[in-house]
C-alpha cells in the first residue's frame, strides 16, 4: 500500500461513530476545516473498540463525507469491510461500498459487488453475495460433523443484526462448491447465526438434480441442534416389511423437553408408529422414553406370523429429589416375545426372552441406607404371533391364545418393597463390625400351572457380626457369624400355607501371604513383576428346618439359599509391567496388568446341599450359582474348574478366556472368549460361547447315543470395523452371528460409507434369522449431510462403527 505524506491527503485515521468519530487525517486535507479553532483529540485514540480505523489508497473529504478509492479497509471493533470504493458518513456511520467488497466479522464472511452498511447500528444490505459462517459444531458419535463453514450464495442479503440475517434468491449448503455436492435452493431464507436456517420455497439438490421440494425447511446450524419442525423423510427396503416409506416430526417443546413422533409405512405388513420423549427439569436429572408399535396386518403366507403389538423402554435419574433421596426407573416393556422377535432392530434384542421394569428410590446417609422398591419382571417361555396352536415355537403356547396370558410367560412382582441396611461398622475402636439387611416387600408371581393368587408378603432381617484382626505372618484371618430368618406369606404346599425360614451361618475367609518376584532385567523398557496370590473360603450354612427349602416360591436371589459345607480356593497368578523409570526422576507410572490367570473350585462337604437336591440331579441354588452362570450337575463334592485368562498386552489389544471345566472328566462344560483389537483405523470384537449341555445332564448318556447327536451351543460374534463417520473416504463394519451347533447365521451386517467432507452415502445389508418368525433381509442407504442430518433410513444409532 502506497503511504506519502499528510499534506498530499494521505494518510491513515481513527474515526468514531456519530458524535464520537475524531477525525485525525482531516488536519492534512488543504483545507483548514478546522480554521479558528483547536482540534479535539479522543481520550480512548487507540481502543479498537470504539475507534473507526480507515486505510485507502486515496482519501476525500467533503463535509461528512470521506470518498475513499483503491483497496480501502474499514475495521470497527471486530469487523472488516474492504472494497474498492467506499463512500463514508462520519455523522451517520453509514458505509456505501462498491467493487469487490468483502464483510468479515467473528460470525461470517461475505463477499459482494455491493454494498451498504452502518457502522452504528451494525446492519446493511449486500448485492450479489456469497460467503460462509463459521463452522460451531460439537462432534457426536456416529453422525457426520465437519468443522467446514456453512456455505451461502445470494442475490441480496440483509444483516438484520449481529446474529440474524436475510437473504433472498439463495443456495445453503455447507460443501464448498454447491454443483459437487448438496444444496438448498431457496426464495428466501432467514438465518440465525449458530442457530438455525430456515428456507421458504424450499428444493433440495444433490449434485445440481432437483430431489424434493417443501414449502418451509428449517436447518439446525446449532452446535447442539433442537428445533422444531418436519425430520426429511426416509425410504428403504425389506423382503419382510416390503418398501418402507417414514416420516417424523420434532418437537422442542422448551429448553429442557422434546418430542420427537413418527410414523412408517411397511408395504406388506401394515402401519407402525414411534416416538421418543427427552427432558432435563433439572441439571441433575433426565428421562428418555422410546415407544414403538405395529399394526401387523400381513396377509397370505404373513397370516401365519402376524406379531402386532407394542414396546415401551424408559431410563430415567434423579440425583437429588430433596432430603437426600436419589430416584432411578428402567423399564422394558414388550407386548409379545413374537413382537420382539419379529421388529427388533438386532439378533441380540430378538432373542431377548426377558423384559423388566424397575423403579427405587434410595438414600444413603452415613453407614446405612433406606431404599423403596418397585419391580416387574418378565419371562416369555414362547414366541406366540397370530399364527394356530399347533404352528408355534413352543408347546406350552398351545395352552394361551395371548402372549399376555399366565400360561405363555414367568411374572414376578416386588409392589412395593422396602429395605434398610447397615454396612460393615466399627464397635468401638474394636476388629469387631457389625452389619445388618433388613426388607420387607409385596411379591407375586404367576407361570404356567401356577400362581400366588395376588401379592403376599415377604420379610428378611439378616445381621452379620465380621471380626478382621491384624495380620499374623502375613495370614489375613476374617471370619463373619450371621443368621438370616424370612417370612413367607405363601408356600408350594398344597395348602398354600405361610412358612418361616432360618438359616446360621459361619464363614472364614482366609488370604495367605502372596508371592511375588521383580525382575532385574527389563523387557523392552519395562519391568516385570509376577504376583502369585492365594485365598480360601470356608462356609457352614445351617437351617431350623430343611424342608421348608423345597417349598419356598422363587421371587429372586434371596429365595435360593440353602444349607451348605463347603470350601472354595482360588490361585491368582499375574504379571505386571511398569515404564522403567531407573532416572528417577518423578513419581513412577503405575504398573499395568498384562497377564492374569485365576483358577477357581469349590469342594461340597455336603453335596446334596441339605437334602435340597439328589445326586445327579439339577436344581438352582446359591452355593452353585456364585461359582459360575451356567448349570452343571449338581449332586457332586467337586466343582468345576472355573477358569479366567485375561491378556491385555498393550493399550490396543486386550482379551478375555473363561471356561468351566469337568473335574470328574469329559472336559470344557462351557467356555468364552472376548477379545478386542484396535489399531489405527482398524478394529475387531471377537465374542464366542460355548455350551455342552451333554455335561448337564442328571444321568450319565447312554453308551448306544452318539455324541455328535446331543444339544450343545456354540454362538461366535465377529465384528470388524474401518475408519468412523467423520473420516473423510472410505469406511465400513463388518458384524456376524453364527451358530455352530446348528449352522445358522443368525445375523450378518454389512455396512459401508464414504465420506465425501460435506456429505456422506451409507449403506447396509442386513440380514436376521431367529427361526419361523423371522428370516429377513434388509437394504437400507442413507445420504448423511455434514451438520445437518441424515436422508434414509440407516440410523445413525445402528452403525457398528
Amino acid at each position: 500500500m502506497r503511504r506519502t505524506a499528510l499534506p498530499t491527503g494521505m494518510g491513515r485515521g481513527f474515526l468514531r461513530p456519530r458524535t464520537y468519530v475524531l477525525v485525525l487525517f482531516a488536519i492534512a486535507l488543504p483545507t483548514p476545516l478546522f480554521a479558528g479553532q483547536k482540534p479535539q483529540f479522543p481520550i480512548e485514540l487507540g481502543n479498537p473498540q470504539t475507534t473507526v480505523g480507515i486505510r485507502a489508497d486515496s482519501q476525500q473529504k467533503a463535509g461528512d463525507l470521506f470518498e475513499l478509492r483503491g483497496n480501502v479497509e474499514i475495521t470497527y471493533r471486530e469487523m472488516k469491510v474492504t472494497a474498492d470504493e467506499v463512500t463514508y458518513n462520519e455523522t451517520s456511520g453509514d458505509v456505501d461500498a462498491r467493487g469487490h467488497v468483502v464483510f468479515e466479522d467473528s460470525q461470517v464472511h461475505l463477499e459482494a459487488t455491493g454494498a451498504h452498511y452502518n457502522l452504528t447500528g451494525e446492519k446493511g444490505w449486500f448485492t450479489d453475495g456469497t460467503g460462509y459462517f463459521h463452522a460451531r459444531v460439537r462432534a457426536r458419535p456416529r453422525l457426520l460433523t465437519t468443522e467446514n463453514p456453512f456455505h451461502f450464495r445470494a442475490r441480496r442479503v440483509e444483516r438484520v443484526d449481529d446474529q440474524n440475517f436475510s437473504v433472498r434468491g439463495c443456495a445453503l449448503t455447507t460443501c464448498e462448491h454447491e454443483k459437487s455436492g448438496w444444496a438448498i435452493d431457496a426464495s428466501r431464507a432467514d438465518i440465525r447465526v449458530g442457530d438455525k436456517v430456515t428456507s421458504r420455497g424450499a428444493v433440495f439438490r444433490f449434485f445440481g438434480v432437483p430431489l424434493f421440494y417443501s414449502p418451509l425447511m428449517v436447518n439446525s446450524i446449532a452446535r447442539n441442534p433442537r428445533h422444531t419442525g418436519f425430520l426429511l423423510p426416509h425410504a428403504g427396503s425389506s423382503t419382510q416389511k416390503g418398501f418402507i416409506i417414514g416420516e417424523g416430526f420434532f418437537w422442542a417443546i422448551n429448553p429442557s423437553a422434546d418430542l420427537l413422533v413418527g410414523a412408517e409405512n411397511y408395504s406388506i405388513r401394515g402401519i407402525a408408529r414411534n416416538g421418543q420423549f427427552r427432558a432435563q427439569p433439572t441439571a441433575d436429572s433426565e428421562i428418555t422414553v422410546n415407544y414403538y408399535g405395529v399394526n401387523d396386518k400381513g396377509s397370505g403366507a404373513l397370516r401365519a406370523v402376524r406379531a402386532g403389538g407394542q414396546s415401551l423402554r424408559a431410563v430415567g435419574e434423579a440425583r437429588d429429589l430433596g432430603f437426600g433421596f436419589r430416584g432411578v426407573v428402567d423399564v422394558d416393556y414388550i407386548s409379545s416375545l413374537a413382537f420382539r422377535a419379529t421388529w427388533s432392530e438386532n439378533f441380540t434384542q430378538a432373542v431377548a426372552s426377558e423384559a423388566r421394569q424397575t423403579g427405587f428410590l434410595t438414600k444413603n446417609f452415613g453407614v446405612y441406607s433406606l431404599s423403596f422398591y418397585a419391580s416387574r419382571y418378565q419371562d416369555f417361555l414362547c414366541a406366540q404371533g397370530g399364527a394356530p396352536a399347533g404352528s408355534t415355537l413352543n408347546p406350552q403356547c398351545a395352552t394361551a391364545t395371548s402372549a399376555s396370558q399366565p400360561g405363555s410367560s414367568v411374572s414376578i412382582r416386588q409392589l412395593p418393597s422396602i429395605s434398610f441396611a447397615g454396612m460393615d461398622q466399627e464397635i468401638r475402636n474394636s476388629p469387631v463390625y457389625f452389619s445388618f439387611d433388613a426388607s420387607a416387600a409385596a411379591v407375586g408371581r404367576s407361570e404356567p400351572g401356577f400362581q400366588t393368587g395376588g401379592l403376599v408378603e415377604r420379610l428378611d432381617f439378616h445381621p452379620a457380626v465380621t471380626l478382621r484382626p491384624r495380620p499374623l505372618g502375613g495370614f489375613h484371618f476374617t471370619p463373619t457369624f450371621g443368621f438370616e430368618a424370612a417370612r413367607y406369606g405363601t408356600s408350594l404346599q398344597p395348602d398354600r400355607r405361610p412358612l418361616q425360614r432360618g438359616l446360621g451361618e459361619i464363614s472364614v475367609d482366609l488370604s495367605p501371604p502372596s508371592f511375588d518376584k521383580i525382575f532385574l532385567k527389563d523387557l523392552k523398557g519395562y519391568r516385570l513383576k509376577h504376583v502369585l496370590e492365594p485365598e480360601i473360603r470356608y462356609r457352614l450354612v445351617r437351617s431350623t428346618d430343611r424342608e421348608d427349602f423345597l417349598d419356598i416360591v422363587r421371587f429372586d436371589e434371596m429365595d435360593v439359599l440353602t444349607e451348605t459345607h463347603e470350601i472354595e480356593y482360588s490361585l491368582t497368578n499375574s504379571l505386571l509391567a511398569r515404564k522403567d523409570t531407573s532416572d528417577g526422576d518423578g513419581d513412577p507410572p503405575p504398573a499395568r496388568e498384562i497377564v492374569s490367570w485365576r483358577i477357581t473350585q469349590k469342594y461340597y462337604f455336603d453335596p446334596t446341599f441339605g437334602g435340597a437336591i439328589q445326586p445327579g440331579q439339577l436344581g438352582v441354588f446359591g452355593p452353585a450359582l456364585d461359582l459360575t452362570g451356567f448349570a452343571f450337575a449338581r449332586g457332586r463334592r467337586l466343582s468345576p474348574i472355573d477358569s479366567v485368562l485375561k491378556l491385555a498386552p498393550s493399550s490396543s489389544y486386550d482379551t478375555e478366556f473363561r471356561a468351566d471345566i469337568n473335574p470328574s472328566g469329559g472336559g470344557v462344560l462351557n467356555a468364552g472368549m472376548t477379545s478386542h483389537l484396535h489399531r489405527g483405523q482398524l478394529g475387531l470384537a471377537l465374542t464366542d460361547f460355548f455350551i455342552n449341555k451333554t455335561a448337564a445332564l442328571p444321568e450319565p448318556i447312554a453308551q448306544a447315543t452318539p455324541l455328535s447327536e446331543l444339544t450343545s451351543f456354540n454362538l461366535l460374534r465377529a465384528v470388524a470395523t474401518y475408519g468412523t463417520a467423520n473420516r473423510k473416504g472410505l469406511s465400513g463394519a463388518f458384524g456376524v452371528d453364527y451358530n455352530f451347533a446348528q449352522g445358522i447365521t443368525h445375523q450378518l451386517v454389512s455396512q459401508v460409507s464414504y465420506n465425501f467432507g460435506c456429505f456422506g452415502l451409507d449403506f447396509e445389508y442386513r440380514r436376521i434369522n431367529v427361526g419361523i418368525l423371522r428370516n429377513e433381509q434388509q437394504y437400507r442407504v442413507a445420504l448423511s449431510l455434514a451438520n445437518v442430518g441424515t436422508f434414509g433410513n440407516l440410523k445413525p444409532r445402528e452403525r457398528l462403527y
